[in-house]
């Protein structure tokens, strides 16, 4: 059997959410093609493994009595299993899947690590991922690939709290109030807020700043849309999602309306109600950015429909659920667009680790004989 890990959890504002895309992932992949293995990462950055973590019950009551400590090592394509700080082998990994939303999973410091220890990954890569988690170098990427994003003023923790009307006075020269405040690195609308006054904008700096390190301030549009697009890779071919617009009556997305609705379906049109000539441009968009930034796995962009124009707003390289909603209507045709994801991820990895890593060379004998030891470093 194909031993499949599966992450969730982490230290991220997103945890609770990727409990919920991890539990629904390991319960949906073929059990006659995979073994699957829950790897939950909790609040403090342990790893853990069990049965129990099969069961979103069990999260709600947080009674877990036989979970084992886990671990990767370098090099090694293994699950450990941690003792009493001894290590024993487990499971040798055919493939993992990431789920952990937001910093410390979705940033590509789980990849890393994957990567590593030579295990294939159903998810995006190193780049992919760190590229799509900060908004700042996101909208960098955008204007050099040509995609039209919303203008922006970036201000850094180290800077602002040093000079903070230096700060205000970028932000008032660039826009009018109001005006919105968000965490480079932070998703599911954690952190996120307006801003009508000088003061105002203060506060939500101060609020911002408690998450992360910079901060990005946008104007506050009025009467937008948000619309959504999927896109994942398919025996070379991207597969790209019909739109998907996202419903609220508040200002903006809240952390509620991305998850709770979906429970009904009621806070969403599926398809989006726009004409099909954006429908298309959208979706065009998002082909290209998923080849440009050379992606695998499963993305979602988030768009921003606004006086005529289309706006990339943000690119999530672990969406909610897998953005599976967006693509197949059944857990029945999940489990087969899983079995996708990481065979394709599977095969990707095959085509890496067959690359020419090493290179031999001579180097080492201009630096003395056996036992020598290097004392001079040549200064030129």
């Amino acid at each position: 059997m194909r031993n499949i890990l599966v992450f969730f959890g982490g230290k991220s504002v997103e945890h609770d959410v990727s409990i919920i895309t991890g539990v629904l992932t390991l319960n949906s992949l073929d059990k006659a093609l995979y073994n699957p293995i829950p790897v939950y990462v909790d609040k403090e950055g342990k790893w853990l493994s069990g049965e129990e973590l099969f069961d979103i019950g069990n999260f709600k009551k947080k009674e877990f009595k036989k979970l084992k400590k886990v671990t990767l090592i370098a090099g090694d394509n293994s699950l450990y299993y941690v003792n009493k700080n001894r290590l024993k082998k487990g499971e040798i990994i055919y493939a993992s899947i990431n789920c952990m939303h937001g910093l410390n999973g979705e940033d590509g410091a789980l990849i890393g690590a994957l990567k590593m220890s030579g295990i294939a990954f159903a998810s995006p890569d190193i780049f992919g991922s760190s590229l799509s988690i900060d908004k700042d170098y996101t909208k960098i990427f955008l204007s050099g690939i040509g995609v039209d994003k919303l203008p922006y003023v970036r201000i850094l923790r180290s800077n602002y709290y040093e000079k903070k009307e230096t700060a205000i006075r970028l932000v008032e020269r660039k826009f009018s109030y109001p005006v919105i405040v968000k965490p480079a690195n932070l998703g599911s609308s954690i952190g996120i807020s307006t801003a009508k006054n000088k003061l105002e904008l203060l506060s939500a700096l101060d609020g911002a700043f408690l998450y992360d390190d910079k901060v990005i301030v946008e104007k506050e549009l009025v009467g937008f849309k948000e619309i959504n697009c999927g896109a994942y890779k398919l025996k070379d071919k991207i597969i790209v999602s019909e739109c998907e617009e996202p419903i609220t009556k508040n200002e903006i997305l809240s952390f509620n309306d991305k998850y709770l609705g979906y429970k009904t379906g009621s806070n969403k049109k599926f398809p989006a109600d726009i004409p099909i000539d954006v429908r298309n441009k959208i979706q065009q968009v998002t082909e290209k950015i998923y080849r440009k930034a050379d992606f695998n796995g499963v993305i979602r962009i988030d768009y921003i429909l606004f006086d005529g124009k289309i706006y990339v707003n943000e690119i999530n390289t672990v969406p909610g659920s897998l953005a599976y909603y967006l693509f197949v209507d059944t857990i029945k045709d999940f489990s087969l667009f899983l079995t996708s994801l990481i065979e394709e991820g599977v095969k990707k990895h095959r085509e890496y680790i067959n690359r020419k890593f090493l290179y031999s060379s001579n180097i080492l004998n201009g630096f003395g004989n056996k036992g020598s030891k290097l004392k001079k470093v040549d200064k030129n």
